[in-house]
């Protein structure tokens, strides 16, 4: 599931319709500030995931799934936010690129195995 969330920011990124003055830094920044809710929820249901797949609890399992469909809409608007913002990173897949690994580095996704 986390990695669909990094695939599916990226899908946006590089979809999206960004463009401004490209501060990379400050674009990351901002993305990491938007993820500080959808990753701190992250990192709670990962661990329900956990347990409930231990416990056998499917019920629990697919409410904590539809809640990590909830997250990764999210995450998915923090770049897509981006857009209005930065509108030239969208001139180049390399800046989205850029932009990625750095928010990644920032603020990496919790549970997230690279």
């Amino acid at each position: 599931m986390n990695r669909i969330i990094l695939i599916t920011c990226l899908a946006i990124l590089t979809s999206a319709n960004l463009s401004a003055a490209p501060n990379l830094d400050k674009a990351a920044a901002d993305a990491c500030k938007c993820l500080e809710g959808p990753n701190a929820k992250l990192a709670v249901i990962s661990k329900t995931m956990k347990t409930a797949q231990k416990a056998g609890d499917m019920s629990l399992l697919q409410e904590s799934r539809q809640q990590m469909m909830a997250i990764l809409q999210a995450s998915a608007k923090c770049f897509a936010d981006l857009s209005s913002n930065y509108p030239e990173i969208d001139q180049s897949d390399e800046l989205k690129s850029q932009v990625l690994e750095l928010t990644n580095k920032m603020c990496p996704i919790p549970g997230l195995q690279q």
